[in-house]
C-alpha cells in the first residue's frame, strides 16, 4: 500500500468513527431539569439555581426571561443513553441576568416560585461569623 492510499484509508476510517460518535451523541434526550432553589451571589446580576440531576446527565443550556417583577429560569439537561443508578444530586448552575435581581421573584419554567436558599458560598469558602 502506498503512503497516499494509507492516508486516504485512514481518513475514511476517521470519518466513519466521527459519524458514529456524532450519531450516538444525538441519541441523548434533552429535557428540563427540576430547579430546587436559588441563591444570591455577590454580584446582583448573577444568581445560582440548584438543579436536581442524576448520573449520565449534562447541563445543556439555561434560558432566562426577565420582566419588572420576576425572573423565569429554565435549565435544559441532556441524558446520555444507557442505564445509570437511580441517584439524584443537586448541582449549582450560574445564571446571568440583564438587570439586578433586587426584589424580583425567581420562577421555574412552569411559573412556580423557586425557594430562596440565601447567599451562595463557593465550595471551599468559609462563612462569615
Amino acid at each position: 500500500m502506498t503512503p497516499q492510499r494509507f492516508v486516504i484509508a485512514a481518513s475514511v476510517v476517521g470519518l466513519i468513527v466521527l459519524t458514529l460518535a456524532l450519531f450516538v451523541s444525538s441519541l441523548a434526550t434533552v429535557h428540563t431539569a427540576r430547579i430546587n432553589s436559588f441563591q444570591r451571589t455577590g454580584d446582583p446580576r448573577k444568581i445560582v439555581v440548584n438543579v436536581i440531576i442524576g448520573y449520565g446527565v449534562d447541563i445543556a443550556e439555561r434560558t432566562v426571561r426577565e420582566d419588572a417583577t420576576s425572573v423565569t429560569v429554565m435549565v435544559a439537561v441532556r441524558q446520555d443513553p444507557g442505564t445509570y443508578p437511580a441517584v439524584a444530586f443537586t448541582v449549582p448552575v450560574l445564571v446571568g441576568l440583564k438587570d439586578p435581581l433586587g426584589d424580583r421573584a425567581v420562577l421555574d419554567q412552569d411559573g412556580q416560585a423557586v425557594r430562596d436558599a440565601g447567599d451562595y458560598l463557593p465550595p471551599g469558602s468559609t462563612p462569615r461569623p
